[in-house]
């Protein structure tokens, strides 16, 4: 398997999307399997040739010469996925920010996102674009091509209690600040906070947090390699908290993670291969 990732050229993107990346596998007999985690971001993939297989917390993609294109989104799992390629692939992923997506498509995020792996085609073009996208040769005109179709799909969008929400909950300093007072600092009702949440993100803002927290965790270890030991990160209450979000997250205690985890593009995807 070969991983390349790219980071979008345009400014209008630059706003939206954090990285695009080409994932291939060019023999028959190739495999890989990973463990991937909860993220704060939406993820799109379209890939050639494959059929997919859904079971619970693990998803497997192998070639399959008749089914021309498979177009997926994921936005709402909250726990690891084992994910398993088998044989030829050609995938390309694009990860939108939080609240990013909603930019680009027609309608609201959740009228896309029902079941664990949906199939997405938001407009009438977007399957045979993005097969006529996976079928070039060169990775950087991939890139180019998939840049300039969601650029053609662009349209202004902003939530300005989301926007909020979100500014405050990615404080290092408010991280960990209840729902009530953030309903309280935005003058808005939790019922109201959670319906946009669930509108536009596809997860609670309990959920989000607690990922925000976890994510901002590993980054900070990964930062400090050659720290001697582990020691539990200021936005947890205590280790014991950190310890059960991790298990929660990753099925593995902090430890075991650590000694294990894979980081590709200066720790931006985090994946544990087996």
């Amino acid at each position: 398997m070969t991983i390349k990732i790219y980071r979008p050229e345009n400014p209008i993107l630059k706003k939206y999307i954090e990285c695009f990346y080409i994932l291939e596998q060019t023999s028959e007999e190739s495999s890989a399997t990973y463990f991937t985690f909860p993220s704060i971001y939406t993820i799109v993939t379209i890939s050639e040739k494959t059929e997919t297989l859904v079971t619970k917390n693990k998803i497997t993609t192998r070639h399959c010469q008749s089914n021309p294109i498979e177009t997926n989104l994921v936005s709402n799992f909250n726990e690891p996925v084992l994910i398993s390629y088998k044989g030829i692939i050609n995938e390309i992923t694009t990860y939108f920010k939080p609240l990013g997506i909603n930019a680009f498509i027609p309608n609201n995020l959740r009228d896309y996102s029902e079941g664990s792996f949906p199939d997405f085609s938001p407009y009438a073009d977007y399957k045979e674009t993005m097969a006529a996208i996976l079928s070039l040769k060169v990775p950087d005109e991939k890139i180019r091509a998939i840049e300039l179709y969601w650029l053609s799909k662009f349209h202004p969008f902003e939530n300005v209690l989301l926007a909020e929400v979100l500014t405050e909950m990615f404080d290092t300093d408010n991280i960990n600040q209840s729902m009530t007072k953030l309903s309280y600092t935005t003058g808005r009702s939790r019922t109201t906070i959670n319906k946009h949440f669930d509108q536009y993100i596809c997860k609670t803002p309990s959920q989000f947090k607690k990922i925000i927290r976890f994510r901002a965790a590993v980054q900070s270890q990964l930062e400090n390699k050659d720290r001697a030991g582990l020691s539990y990160s200021m936005d947890y209450f205590d280790q014991s908290h950190m310890i059960r979000d991790f298990k929660k997250l990753t099925g593995f205690t902090p430890k075991v993670f650590f000694s294990k985890i894979t980081t590709v593009e200066k720790d931006l995807i985090k994946w544990m291969f087996i």
